[in-house]
């Protein structure tokens, strides 16, 4: 069994620059809550506790495709 840290590192990086405070730029670690909208969106509602800052942001998941059977 091999110990693949190189992939760890670099997938934690990938989503470390996504959840930042629009204001300060401080990390965030997760939303306070999210709200599951239909299955193609979901709404997250966030808040630094660096400045305090409150905010929302939506995901937009693409339609599924139909596959054949």
């Amino acid at each position: 069994m091999a110990l693949h840290a190189e992939t760890t590192v670099a997938t934690r990086l990938v989503a470390y620059d996504k959840n930042t405070c629009p204001q300060c730029q401080a990390w965030l670690l997760a939303p306070d809550w999210s709200e599951y909208l239909n299955e193609r969106c979901v709404r997250h509602a966030w808040s630094c506790d660096a400045c305090g800052y409150e905010f929302e942001t939506a995901v937009f998941f693409s339609a599924a495709e139909a596959v054949p059977a």
